[in-house]
Order: structure tokens, then C-alpha cells, then sequence
């Protein structure tokens, strides 16, 4: 599955959330932000988020806005299914699924990505 760096961000939210767990589904790497610390994550509300795109290219051109010093993180599907969403489950950190370049996004449970990823 190919996915169009330019084209992608002009999606809806659905949009994006539906190609990124095709992509995801079908074997695709998806990303973080990371810096010497760790990862990103963002707080929304009361909410903490880690932010994750279906290309590396799409999550270092967002971490160009506002997160110098950050880069992108490849995570590989045996991980993020086995270790990342567990354990953001465990530790109540959402996800936010390919936000656009003003931070729009689905932002859901890790369990429930994981649902919609294995369903």
C-alpha cells in the first residue's frame, strides 16, 4: 500500500485514521517523534498522547512546526502490537492517529486501535 506524503494531510481525520490502519494492517512501519528524552508525547486536555503517521516523512515534517530537536521514530508492527499499545494502555496514554499539520486528529485508547488494527 502506497501512501501520498503530499495528498495526506488533506484528508479528514477519518480519512487519515482509515489509511493509516490499512497501512498498518497490512504490514506497513508506522512512527513516532522521538528526541534524546524519548518520545512525544502531548497533552490534550488531562489526556497524554502519543502522536503516530503511517511515513517517516510525514512525522518529521510535522515535528518541523513545532518540535525541533525531535525526529522520527520507526516502529515495527510486532512491537506496536506487542509492546507500544499494551503498554500505553497501562499507562493511560492515548494515541493520536496521523494529525495533520494543525494537529488534527483521532486521538483513541491504544486498546482500541489495536481492536480496529486486528479487526
Amino acid at each position: 500500500m502506497t501512501i501520498d506524503n503530499t495528498s495526506f494531510f488533506r484528508e479528514t481525520s477519518q480519512n487519515r485514521y482509515d489509511l493509516f490502519v490499512a497501512h498498518v494492517k497490512s504490514g506497513g512501519t508506522c512512527y513516532t517523534l522521538a528526541d534524546t528524552e524519548g518520545c512525544l508525547n502531548i497533552t490534550i486536555g488531562s489526556e497524554r498522547v502519543l502522536p503516530v503517521w503511517p511515513t517517516e516523512e510525514m512525522a518529521n515534517e510535522w515535528a518541523k512546526s513545532d518540535y525541533e530537536g525531535f525526529s522520527a521514530l520507526d516502529i515495527n508492527n510486532e512491537a506496536f502490537f506487542e509492546v507500544w499499545l499494551p503498554g500505553m494502555t497501562n499507562d493511560g496514554v492515548s494515541v493520536g492517529v496521523a494529525p495533520n499539520m494543525a494537529g488534527e486528529g483521532i486521538v483513541l485508547q491504544a486498546a482500541e486501535l489495536l481492536h480496529d488494527i486486528q479487526g
